[in-house]
């Protein structure tokens, strides 16, 4: 296992996001985990993050949507402001906007949309970790195959071999780490780090390529993308990787508006 992987399995041990705060979550420990733990004299955490982004909740009134062996957690820090649910959550631009203010620059953010694909994926997964960037994934998890996929369908997977997909755990508008790309004989499964324990080993779970574009394309009614975050000497870099691979470098409409 990876050096970074092995780090932060440990230094996330029993983590876990509050409810609707996804993006805020993994915007906190991204920033974190590069180094940047105040702003403005205040810690950084998912309330800030989400204060600052513009995060906002669904009516109370909404039962809240957890998977399956998490508890829901709605003590905030910050009063935020409600919406109903269609119209509730966090612009990928609010938590760009947050990421680079917080870390002075130091941190860049772009923002990839686009038709995705598996090749797409698997280049990006790949080849934006070689160059030391942070994916983080607007995706539908009502498209991913659930987190504790029995292994012989991994090795098959892997092998090119026909599998029956699992069935996912839950079906929400979710933000993801998309990590590493594991390489098999044929296929290759992309490692996905979760902001719920419960979910997979501490959090983390493998999906295919083809699993992950289907969920970026997200079909409900809503767009997915991915953030890129990268150091400032390594932008120019990720930019390049976009446009290679053919992805429009613009924010996405998850609802919230673009």
């Amino acid at each position: 296992m990876h050096a970074r992987l092995i780090s932060v399995v440990v230094d996330s041990a029993g983590a876990q996001q509050k409810d609707n705060l996804c993006g805020p979550f993994w915007a906190a420990r991204l920033l974190n985990e590069s180094g940047f733990n105040t702003w403005d004299g205040q810690a950084i955490d998912q309330d800030l993050v989400a204060l600052r982004a513009g995060t906002v909740l669904p009516d109370p009134s909404t039962n809240p949507e957890v998977p399956p062996g998490a508890l829901s957690n709605a003590a905030y820090r910050h009063k935020l402001p409600l919406a109903p649910l269609a119209q509730s959550g966090t612009s990928a631009r609010g938590l760009a906007q947050v990421i680079e203010a917080a870390s002075a620059g130091e941190l860049r953010c772009v923002p990839l949309r686009g038709v995705w694909n598996v090749d797409r994926v698997e280049r990006l997964v790949d080849e934006g970790h070689q160059l030391g960037a942070r994916l983080i994934a607007n995706v539908c998890t009502g498209r991913l195959w659930g987190a504790g996929a029995a292994a012989e369908i991994l090795v098959a997977e892997l092998d090119g071999r026909p599998v029956q997909d699992p069935a996912p755990d839950w079906d929400v508008g979710h933000v993801v780490e998309m990590v590493m790309l594991l390489r098999g004989p044929v296929r290759s499964l992309v490692v996905v780090h979760d902001s719920y324990p419960s979910l997979g080993r501490g959090g983390f779970h493998v999906q295919p390529p083809r699993v992950l574009a289907s969920a970026l394309l997200r079909g409900d009614g809503r767009e997915g993308g991915v953030l890129v975050v990268a150091p400032r000497a390594r932008a120019a870099a990720t930019v390049d990787l976009a446009a290679d691979l053919g992805l429009e470098i613009a924010f996405w409409n998850n609802g919230t508006g673009v």
